[in-house]
């Protein structure tokens, strides 16, 4: 079963770049900003209209905010997070990024429960798509780059 969902994850993640232009990024600006849909690709849960804002702080690490954020029918509320300290490269027109072991916030304490593990996602000049796992929870975000 655990092939399936990395067959699964694989796929959506996959889907995000087919199709996309080698379109140059804006390069006057340090924040990227995407509304999208994140997928918790173990229950199959979507929330839509998650928005997520990438902030580069310096020549190899950003900031990446994800407000609106629900994993689950039954969570109650949603949770505004920020996962610190990503690294990243740009190769061309992209921005790669990717981590380990990232403790996130929410509500600014530390959710060392959700652990983010095998972060790694990309910036393009339409899109911000990211896979990874909160804790036990494998997760996928594409979104449309705010213009």
């Amino acid at each position: 079963m655990k092939h399936f969902y990395v067959l699964i994850t694989a796929i959506l993640f996959t889907a995000c770049h087919i199709g996309t232009p080698e379109e140059p990024l804006p390069e006057d600006t340090s924040a990227y900003e995407a509304y999208g849909r994140l997928t918790v690709t173990s229950s199959g849960f979507t929330k839509e209209n998650v928005r997520t804002k990438i902030v580069l702080i310096d020549d190899a690490t950003l900031d990446l905010y994800m407000y609106d954020v629900k994993f689950a029918t039954m969570m109650p509320v949603t949770i505004d997070m920020l996962i610190s300290g990503v690294s990243y490269t740009k190769q061309g027109q992209t921005i790669r990024f990717y981590g380990d072991s990232i403790v996130p916030t929410a509500g600014n304490k530390p959710y060392e429960k959700y652990i983010i593990t095998d972060l790694e996602g990309y910036v393009t000049a339409d899109s911000i798509c990211l896979s990874n796992n909160y804790g036990e929870t494998p997760s996928i975000y594409q979104g449309a780059l705010k213009k």
